[in-house]
């Protein structure tokens, strides 16, 4: 668009995201980055495997506590951030968008969950780390999209490539024969995410369908190989988990109805 400010490389955007949740700590708010922005804060040999990717700079996602919202919209606008008013009156405060005139970035606000084609509860796992999501819900934020972009493939890959494959503290039967636990906060527990796909089947069937597709188009970086390895222990593990008795019914329908929430219609009241 003819005079529309420079789109902020990623150095300025993860700055700006760092700076967010440094000033909600300190007003005693629990605000943490999720998205593309959060997979290259979680740890630097995921931002150099972005790189590797060219994976360009998008917005900032964030996820905050439902009784912080009100302070950290005041917080927003205190730094120059305008909010979507008609997202606000849409999504009844669950969800905010909000635009810095300085240089046109977008930032959004999820409120204790992520909630897309599918939906990830994130309240009770906000204060697990200091700047982002676990890394387990970094992957199933991707895993949950029924059709990726290359930009979420690439996001996906560099998460698989960079992070080990551990059963986790709710591997137990349906873990990794012989994997190390989750002890340094930066393996993907696969026993959590087995759990949680064992209880939605919409969920097990968009995150599988995209675990198999990136195990058949691994990246051309090098990675390729220790991609595929992961995925394949990760389906392993959500395969062998106890599926509940909603999943088991569920399952028996399949494909016949729509098994994820359908976000361009529900979202297009303010795009």
């Amino acid at each position: 668009m003819a005079g529309a400010p420079p789109r902020p490389g990623w150095e300025a955007v993860q700055r700006e995201a760092v700076e967010l949740v440094e000033e909600a700590g300190a007003r005693g708010m629990v605000l943490r980055v999720v998205g593309s922005t959060g997979i290259r804060l979680h740890c630097p040999p995921a931002a150099a495997a972005l790189d590797r990717l060219r994976r360009p700079a998008k917005d900032i996602d964030l996820v905050c506590r439902h009784e912080d919202r009100k302070p950290l919209r005041r917080l927003l606008e205190e730094r120059g951030w305008r909010v979507d008013r008609d997202l606000l009156v849409a999504m009844e405060g669950q969800r905010y968008a909000f635009t810095h005139p300085r240089d046109g970035l977008d930032l959004d606000v999820f409120v204790d969950k992520l909630e897309f084609c599918h939906t990830i509860q994130l309240r009770d796992r906000l204060g697990r780390r200091e700047v982002t999501v676990p890394v387990e819900d970094l992957l199933l934020q991707k895993l949950q999209i029924v059709k990726p972009t290359v930009t979420d493939r690439m996001d996906s890959q560099a998460l698989l490539a960079t992070h080990r494959v551990g059963a986790g503290e709710r591997g137990g039967s349906g873990g990794l024969k012989g994997s190390p636990p989750v002890d340094d906060g930066e393996a993907i527990d696969a026993g959590y995410v087995a759990g949680l796909l064992a209880r939605d089947w919409g969920f097990h069937h968009t995150a599988t369908a995209n675990l198999a597709a990136l195990r058949a188009a691994p990246p051309g970086n090098g990675s390729g190989r220790l991609v595929g390895e992961r995925v394949d222990l990760l389906l392993a593990t959500i395969e062998a988990a106890p599926k509940s008795v909603r999943w088991r019914a569920r399952a028996r329908v399949g494909e016949r109805l729509q098994w994820w929430q359908d976000v361009d219609e529900r979202e297009a009241v303010y795009w």
